[in-house]
């Protein structure tokens, strides 16, 4: 029988490599550190290479193309622990190296940290009944925004500015079979910049996303798949050029294989693509390939 935390290894992977964002910036809302098991504790280290395939989409969703695109490689430590009962705090922390030609940045994206709670346990066994967590998220805007670049975003590693979130985990076990769903719903917060290009106050608004994915388990493998659909509002722009800017959305697409070593370790290679599903604006897109390492403890 596959084993709870083995299935949120893996169905943590829905989320894009980059932080459930796109391909242009290192920013988004990221996706929360969740125990879903019975563990005390985990510490997840992953590593990603995304090439920026599509360089923008426009608001009329029309693909554009540069004959040089960025490369983005990201680097994430994120770790989650029990605090009482069914209660839990995590925390994630990725940094970011974004090249183009000869021109390379590196920086630390948007730390953020997460506390959940199991509202709907698995006490007992229940064929319908899937196992939730709830969650509050907060994201600190350690990531320098697209809107604060001046070298055309090379240097943009974060979305930029405080955000609360609150979203729900779900994930069920059939058999060999599992499914997982996901749904968020934030708010990010206004902040001034003055650069050359931007002078003024940035009003962004509120986002989503929401993923549903499924896996198979063989033994100590698992092959699962995924899609997760971004939206967010537009970010206006109070100052002397005032905008109203445009929203943004794209949709995520996954596909990845486990691999279960121990009781305390386990893998996870995973390919993403943001040019397969969905109906894309006022975004790039990028293909990622990705490999994640997770460490547990036991209750």
């Amino acid at each position: 029988m596959m084993r709870p935390w083995f299935l949120l290894l893996s169905s943590l992977v829905f989320a894009p490599q980059s932080s459930w964002a796109a391909a242009c910036c290192g920013g988004g809302f990221a996706a929360p550190s969740i125990i879903a098991g019975d563990e005390k504790a985990q510490l997840t280290t992953s590593y990603s290479y995304t090439d920026v395939v599509i360089d923008y989409v426009d608001s009329r969703g029309i693909w554009r193309q540069w004959d040089e695109h960025q490369k983005v490689q990201t680097l994430k430590i994120e770790g989650a622990h029990v605090i009482a009962d069914r209660w839990q705090a995590g925390f994630r922390l990725p940094i970011l190296q974004r090249s183009r030609i000869n021109e390379s940045h590196s920086g630390l994206g948007d730390l953020s940290f997460s506390f959940g709670y199991e509202y709907l346990p698995d006490w007992s066994y229940n064929p319908i009944r899937p196992k939730g967590i709830g969650y509050l998220h907060l994201t600190l805007p350690t990531g320098k925004s697209r809107a604060e670049s001046e070298i055309g975003g090379l240097d943009c590693f974060g979305n930029g500015f405080w955000a609360i979130g609150i979203g729900t985990l779900l994930t069920k076990t059939l058999g060999r079979y599992d499914t997982f769903g996901s749904i968020e719903v934030h708010r990010s917060l206004p902040k001034a910049v003055s650069t050359r290009q931007v002078q003024g106050t940035l009003e962004p608004g509120f986002g989503g996303q929401f993923g549903l994915g499924a896996g198979y388990n063989l033994r100590s493998f698992r092959i699962g798949g995924s899609v997760t659909w971004i939206y967010e509002d537009p970010v206006k722009i109070h100052g002397p050029s005032p905008s109203n800017g445009l929203p943004e959305r794209y949709a995520t697409a996954v596909i990845s294989l486990s691999f279960l070593a121990s009781q305390e370790w386990a893998g996870t290679l995973s390919y993403t693509d943001q040019t397969v599903f969905g109906d894309p604006i006022n975004t790039s897109l990028g293909r990622t390939v990705a490999f994640q390492l997770q460490r547990r403890w036991n209750r």
